[in-house]
Order: structure tokens, then C-alpha cells, then sequence
């Protein structure tokens, strides 16, 4: 995540809640992922006729044989990715995804291969291996240019939790708590590998090492403070305490706490940047 930007950033859907729009999905992170892994993706969304559906089924099936098993957007549940893998038969794939109801991974079929958000599969092609400093420097890039937007995103989801009147609908609100743990395990997660990327950086570049650390350690105190706020699994106690106005103006303060530490991982990352030609 981190040679895509992804692991820098703070993406929320300040009017819907909607917890998926803390995922990088768009396909410009997509792409900076891909080529930091030194693959190009290759989206092929259904629907497919007889003739698509069994070249589809043949290229998925060579892919897991050949250990790069392709993506699948909301192959189970909503339109989040997945990996296909496994086969049963030319009509019945295994994959696994943030959704399976059990441990072992979910099968499905061509009824399931609806269109590019549900069932829609990307392939990974091979390509050549990636300049790692170029990379670097392209994480760097795109976490910078996320720093503003990732800012202003933490401070409208802290003003949204202060706002009691938005969740006098029960209902709403208990939709709304598990929205906000899973933004926060999502963020959580980001932040983990943003420190770990920057921390492999000092390898790579000598010079800003030690503001590439002082970066790494703002992450890492933006975890400590989100798991200080919970990012186990979600369950009925999460959703009771959320409706408490005292705890989710707790829940803001604590926000605007990693806010804090954000802005100081920016300031951070733009002196590193500065000395990296």
C-alpha cells in the first residue's frame, strides 16, 4: 500500500457512512500498486457470452496454475476485492474475500459474474521488474499529494461524530457504528503499512533517513491511538456504546488527536521528499 499511496491516506463518505469508501479501490491507486509489484492489470467485466465465458474461464484457470491468481470485485457481498483461488471445474471457482461467511474460501459460478462490481475479474500479466527507488519516490509522491484531502477527511469524520442530532435514528446510528469501526480498522491497517514502507525506505535513501523515522513514528502513534479506540472484531457491545453522545464525542476527541500526529507524518514526509533526487 505504501508505493501506492494508499497507506497515507484517508478516504470517507461523510454523507452515506459508507465504510468501502475506506478501501483504495479507484484504479489510479490500483495502478500504482500494480506497478510497484511489477504486474499490469488487465480488467475483463462480465457479462460474457459462450465464447468470452469459456476464454475467461481458461485464462483464470491458467493464472492460479501459473501462481498469480486474479482479482475479483464483489464476487461475495459488496463490491470489494477478492482473489480467485482455486477452480472446481471450468464452471466453478473458489475465492476468498473480506465476506466468506466461514474459514474455508466461498465457491462460485458464471451466475455470479455479473458486471464490472459484481463477479467482475482483473488479471495480474507479468512485467518488468520495478525500479524500487523510482517506486519509492512515486509512494512518496502520492502520500503527499493525499496529505490536504486525508487532513480535511479527519476532521469532517470527528465534526460528524459531534453532531448528536445526525443520529437520533437508531436504526441509522447502529449501521453508523459499524461504519466507523471498520473506517477505523481500515485507517489502522493503512498506517501500520505506511510506517513499514518508510522504515524500508532508510535503506534506499541515507540521506532523509531520519526524517523518513520521524514520519514512521507518527504512524505508528496514530495506531497505537486508533487501537486505543477499538479495532478488534465488531460486536453488539461496539454498536451500544456508539449511541452514547459522551462516547462518540470521546471518539471525535481521540480523532483529532491522530490529526495531530497526521499533520506532524506530513510535515515529515515533505522534508524526507525534499531531499530525495
Amino acid at each position: 500500500m505504501g508505493a501506492s499511496g494508499a497507506a497515507f491516506d484517508v478516504t470517507i463518505d461523510l454523507d452515506g457512512f459508507d465504510p468501502l469508501a475506506a478501501t483504495p479501490r479507484d484504479p489510479e491507486t490500483m495502478a500504482l500498486a500494480a506497478g510497484a509489484a511489477g504486474v499490469r492489470l488487465d480488467d475483463v467485466p462480465p457479462p460474457y457470452d459462450d465464447d468470452l465465458r469459456d476464454l475467461v474461464g481458461s485464462r483464470i484457470r491458467e493464472a492460479i496454475d501459473d501462481k498469480l491468481p486474479p482479482l475479483i470485485r464483489g464476487a461475495v457481498g459488496p463490491p470489494e476485492y477478492g482473489l480467485i483461488v482455486g477452480y472446481v471445474d471450468d464452471d466453478r471457482f473458489l475465492v476468498r474475500t473480506f465476506f466468506d461467511k466461514t474459514d474455508k474460501p466461498s465457491e462460485i459460478g458464471w451466475p455470479e459474474f455479473v458486471d464490472a462490481e459484481h463477479g467482475g475479474p482483473v488479471f495480474l500479466d507479468r512485467t518488468a521488474a520495478p525500479d524500487r527507488a523510482a517506486v519509492a519516490k512515486g509512494g512518496l509522491d502520492a502520500g503527499i499529494a493525499r496529505a490536504a484531502s486525508s487532513e480535511s477527511a479527519l476532521t469532517g469524520w470527528a465534526a460528524a461524530l459531534r453532531d448528536d442530532a445526525r443520529w437520533t435514528d437508531l436504526k441509522h446510528a447502529g449501521t453508523a457504528a459499524f461504519s466507523d469501526h471498520a473506517m477505523r480498522v481500515v485507517l489502522a491497517d493503512k498506517r501500520r503499512a505506511a510506517a513499514r514502507f518508510l522504515r524500508g525506505l532508510r535503506s534506499l535513501f541515507a540521506t532523509p533517513g531520519g526524517d523518513l523515522l520521524r514520519a514512521a513514528e507518527s504512524y505508528g502513534y496514530v495506531v497505537d491511538a486508533l487501537e486505543k479506540l477499538g479495532t478488534k472484531p465488531f460486536d453488539a457491545s461496539v454498536a451500544m456504546r456508539f449511541m452514547d453522545p459522551g462516547h462518540r464525542r470521546g471518539l471525535a476527541k481521540a480523532l483529532e488527536t491522530v490529526l495531530g500526529h497526521e499533520k506532524e507524518a506530513h510535515d515529515a514526509l515533505r522534508a524526507a521528499r525534499a531531499n530525495i533526487r
